[in-house]
Parts: structure tokens; C-alpha cells; sequence
């Protein structure tokens, strides 16, 4: 089965670019960046584009604060931080709502944070360059283990770029920033993780 599209979105992106990217490339789920914002500021925008996203089967993930899900309408968290932290968001949201995890630049700590139940871990950046331990880590995860990997890799090119192997890839700031449109550049992304073997 091909690697699903899963795209990060960066904090307080206008929720009017999301329609058309969504309607092109069908991505398996968001992953809102809180970033600088406050929590109003941030809550507000959550709940502008969840129904935007769910309208099409697209989850939402917002980033950090399992107590805000439902409150959200949101399909779950996204945890960077301790393995208590995921430990807590696990507890409070699981089963029914998706909890997923950085997975650190350690595959003892991958392992550890697989255990508690999450839905899938996250290897590699939420913006900027992959480092290829993280692209090897994520490779060796996804032929290993049963929890589902997401490969992140930020700025890939949609004509070269590879899963290794993960069930999704992330991505961010070259489909964000891409001179020929979000919405072209996500659809590169989707046909090009559906051609693949």
C-alpha cells in the first residue's frame, strides 16, 4: 500500500489555502504547528480548520495540548515532548482519539515511546532539513515494527523524494512555499507517493 500524504501546517496559515490543497492531494491528516501563538489565538484557528478538513476525511492534529482535543473537535495530538508527556496523552485521549509522538533522534527512545500505545511515531523535523539518521531510523522502524512510522522530511523535492518504507510522509515548507502554488505542489506529493512500488 503506498505511503498516505500527511502535511504539517504552519501556524496560522490562512485556512482559505487548505480547500484546494486538501481537494488536490486527499492528505490522511494535518498537523496544525502551534508555534508563537497564544492559546486563544491558536484555539481559534483550530477550530476554523478542523470542520474545513474533516469535511473531506482528513484528521486533525493539533500540537501539544491532549486536554484541547476535544474540546477542539480535533482527531487527536501530536506530543514532542517526555515519554511522560506521551505517557499522559495516551492516558487522557486513548482509545478513540489519535495520539502520536516524535520518535528523538534515538531508536531506544523510538522503542519506548512505541510501547505506550500511540498511533504512530514521527521521525525527523517538523520545519527544516532531515538528517539522515532520521531517515535511516525511520527505514529501519517501519521494516521492523507494527506501530506506524511517519518519515517528515519538510522541504523534499516531490519528484525525488522516498518514504522508505513508512506507512506516511510528512511535509511542510515545500508545499507551503512553493512558487507554483501549495495545492500543485501537495498533488506533486500524492501522485508521486502513488506511483511508487
Amino acid at each position: 500500500m503506498p505511503a498516505q500524504l500527511f502535511l504539517i501546517v504552519p501556524p496560522e496559515l490562512d485556512p482559505a489555502q487548505l480547500a484546494p490543497v486538501l481537494a488536490g492531494a486527499e492528505p490522511a491528516a494535518l498537523l496544525l504547528q502551534r508555534g508563537g501563538q497564544s492559546e486563544n489565538g491558536y484555539k481559534a484557528w483550530v477550530k476554523t480548520v478542523v470542520p474545513i478538513a474533516q469535511a473531506v476525511g482528513c484528521a486533525v492534529l493539533i500540537e501539544g495540548e491532549p486536554g484541547w482535543v476535544r474540546a477542539l473537535n480535533a482527531d487527536g495530538v501530536h506530543v514532542s515532548g517526555s515519554l511522560d508527556a506521551v505517557r499522559d496523552a495516551v492516558d487522557a485521549l486513548k482509545p478513540g482519539l489519535i495520539v502520536g509522538a516524535d520518535a528523538t533522534h534515538s531508536r531506544h527512545e523510538a522503542m519506548s515511546r512505541g510501547e505506550l500505545d500511540v498511533d504512530y511515531l514521527l521521525f525527523g523535523p517538523l520545519n527544516g532539513e532531515l538528517d539522515p539518521t532520521d531517515g535511516e531510523n525511520a527505514q529501519w522502524w517501519a521494516e521492523v515494527m507494527e506501530v506506524p512510522a511517519v518519515l517528515s522530511d519538510p522541504q523534499a523535492d516531490p519528484a525525488t523524494v522516498d518514504p522508505a518504507g513508512c506507512e506516511f510522509l510528512a511535509v511542510s515548507d515545500s508545499v507551503w512555499g512553493a512558487a507554483e502554488g501549495s495545492a500543485q505542489a501537495a498533488t506533486a506529493f500524492a501522485r508521486r507517493l502513488e506511483a511508487l512500488p
